[in-house]
């Protein structure tokens, strides 16, 4: 596991994106105390998911509007050809977010 940023950096409800050297940027998001890491990559295009948002236990694309279940990963709404969403395995160790980014993102 990799440090990726203080947890503290992460409010409730929001979505931060983190840069990791010689890694594709990754977002954490923040949902009722539980952090989710991800790509910051919409897997339909390639948009930035921390420009999204969170509603409902969702992370919303803020360009094609698909939503994708935190706990799951399942898309809503999606625009054709728009897979699950994947995230790495992650936890929030002495403050700080650690997470598995070898092996690439899991469906959950």
């Amino acid at each position: 596991m990799i440090e990726l940023c203080d947890s503290s950096a992460i409010g409730e409800g929001e979505i931060l994106r983190v840069d990791v050297a010689d890694f594709p940027a990754i977002a954490i998001a923040r949902h009722e105390g539980q952090l989710y890491v991800f790509p910051d990559r919409c897997p339909h295009a390639d948009e930035s998911l921390a420009e999204g948002w969170l509603e409902d236990g969702r992370v919303v694309c803020g360009v094609h509007f698909a939503e994708f279940e935190l706990d799951t990963g399942k898309v809503h709404n999606p625009p054709v050809g728009c897979p699950n969403l994947s995230f790495f395995k992650c936890e929030d160790r002495d403050g700080k977010v650690f997470a598995t980014l070898t092996g690439g993102p899991e469906h959950v």
